[in-house]
């Protein structure tokens, strides 16, 4: 239990990778809040994490909202008296060429991608600056490292998410608070079937084809599940991580480092 009595907020905690990491923090004896835009989303991840057995509630926010964000910590302090961990998980997908790219899909991916991910760290860390301890982890991509067709505002905002951990992790160390990133690559989720289908379609493959093609370049051979990165959230939010900061890690199966 390397997180007993820690209080953790996950954003984007509804499904997929964020859900994962909240089941992940909460078996390991965190009191986690899973955070969604989607309150039907919210209240049925943690009605399922409880009957687990695991310490969590459910809280609908729209992290691009500063009020909101702030409603957010000011129920977590409520109840808890702190936040230990923010996980910044919550994130848009575009998947849209660059010359058909709307301004309002630039801005709303930004807004979710990077806005929400400084709001909810500069509230977060002010708390955690009082208490002179915390844990801040954001969730990015490899898209955050290289380019993907058709990803132009989804690469520019995890490229900046990247930027802003390491400023974060610059700005926030003398509090004892560290700042990390973790670099998730193609997972199963709903968000990469929906990505894969739209890049199939317009190559004129099928999914499976797309898909395979991409296995052949990831050396471990499978795609990632939400539960790899899960772990990884864990070993950053616990004590054995305490002189890890303004780090991003990559969990790809290799497919970051493979030029074939």
């Amino acid at each position: 239990m390397l997180l007993e009595n820690q209080t953790a907020i996950v954003t984007g905690a509804g499904r997929g990778i964020g859900k994962a990491i909240a089941r992940a923090l909460a078996s390991d004896g965190a009191s986690v809040t899973i955070v969604d835009v989607n309150t039907e989303s919210a209240a049925q991840a943690a009605e399922e994490l409880r009957a687990a057995g695991l310490n969590v509630v459910a809280h609908a926010a729209d992290i691009t909202q500063s009020d909101q964000v702030a409603r957010l910590m000011e129920s977590t302090t409520a109840r808890a008296g702190r936040v230990d961990i923010l996980v910044n998980n919550a994130g848009l997908v575009s998947n849209t060429p660059v010359l058909e790219l709307a301004e309002a899909e630039w801005d709303r991916v930004l807004a979710v991608n990077l806005k929400g991910v400084f709001l909810c760290a500069q509230q977060a860390g002010a708390i955690m600056a009082k208490q002179r301890s915390g844990r801040i982890i954001n969730i990015s991509s490899l898209a955050g490292k290289v380019g993907a067709p058709g990803q132009a505002a989804y690469c520019a905002s995890k490229h900046g998410v990247l930027g802003l951990t390491k400023v974060l992790a610059i700005d926030l160390a003398p509090y004892g608070v560290t700042v990390n990133a973790i670099c998730p690559g193609n997972t199963e989720t709903e968000m990469m079937r929906y990505v894969f289908t739209r890049r199939a379609a317009s190559r004129g493959q099928t999914f499976d084809e797309l898909a395979q093609g991409i296995l052949a370049k990831t050396p471990l051979g499978r795609f990632g599940r939400p539960e790899d990165v899960a772990q990884v959230a864990v070993f950053l939010a616990s004590p054995a991580a305490a002189y890890v900061t303004g780090q991003s890690i990559d969990v790809d199966g290799g497919r970051s480092i493979n030029l074939s």
